[in-house]
């Protein structure tokens, strides 16, 4: 169990939001402050460690069929806005690196688009999908250390990534430095200053997310950005593609119950849903672009 303070702020005074063991297993908190929620103190090591150590073989072997691997390729689909509003921007492209790349699907949707791509993702096993299966350029590092030169990229995508780094502000501050001057950042990540939050409260399906130890709101990803010296462009809030099962399996986890889900999720793979796709937004989640200042 480690305890850490407020990452935007610094402060170290704070109202328990949920006791350990209500929402996830660690404690989450919120900076009286700045209004910042994050778990403190921690009760297992960040994701990027645990990610490095699942076992490459297996993670390639499991691939094709396991439920990451189609979600990360039918979501792809949801970026289209992106790729048309970074397309507009950079009429020429240029050079755009993803931090946490995964399986590749989206770096692969940007480099059809005319990007020179890299990735950065910690798991070899991922990485070998997508230098073997989509010819990628990828580093099996975290963000610092791969060590990339000052101004290296005109667009770094780090989409559902912050809220499991263990020091948002300093993972920013490493994309601006290593943006060209007006170079841009584009995120993801859920958001809790939503009516599904309000409504749901310990039940919220992100909230409930082992990995995740950062939950913003749009003000407190806002300054958190700007603390570091990027500019808010844009703020768009946004939903996602799910296959039915991927629906069932989250209604499951919000229902906080075993019994419930094994039902839930029999119930659509016997009818034979559970492949069938939708595209939904509750809002619930926000795509931030913020700039490096020329």
């Amino acid at each position: 169990m480690s305890s850490v303070v407020c990452n935007l702020c610094g402060a170290d005074d704070y109202v328990v939001r949920f006791k350990a063991g209500e929402a996830q297993s660690s404690q989450i908190v919120e900076c009286r402050k700045c209004g910042l929620m994050y778990a403190n103190p921690r009760a297992a090591a960040p994701d990027h460690e645990l990610v490095a150590r699942w076992d490459p073989d297996f993670v390639e072997q499991v691939g094709e069929g396991s439920q990451r691997f189609t979600k990360e390729e039918l979501q792809v689909r949801d970026y289209a806005t992106t790729r048309k509003i970074l397309a507009e921007r950079f009429p020429n492209r240029g050079r755009m690196l993803e931090v946490g790349s995964g399986y590749g699907y989206l770096l692969d949707y940007f480099r059809k688009d005319g990007w020179d791509v890299v990735g950065v993702e910690p798991s070899e096993g991922l990485n070998r999908h997508a230098r073997k299966v989509l010819d990628l350029e990828v580093l099996p590092v975290i963000l610092p250390d791969a060590k990339f030169p000052d101004a290296s990229f005109d667009v770094v995508t780090m989409m559902h990534v912050i809220e499991h780094v263990p020091d948002p502000t300093d993972t920013l501050a490493e994309i601006f430095r290593i943006l060209k001057p007006d170079g841009m950042l584009v995120m993801e990540t859920p958001r809790y200053d939503t009516l599904m939050f309000k409504l749901l409260g310990r039940r919220e399906r992100s909230l409930s997310c082992e990995g995740h130890i950062y939950f913003f709101t749009t003000k407190t990803l806002r300054d958190i950005s700007e603390k570091v010296g990027f500019k808010v462009e844009r703020e768009d809030m946004v939903g996602r593609s799910l296959t039915v099962d991927r629906l069932i399996y989250n209604v499951g986890v919000m229902s906080r119950s075993k019994a419930i889900a094994k039902a839930l999720t029999s119930g659509t793979r016997a009818v034979g849903l559970a492949d069938a796709a939708m595209t939904f937004n509750v809002r619930d989640m926000e795509r931030i672009y913020i700039s490096k200042p020329a």
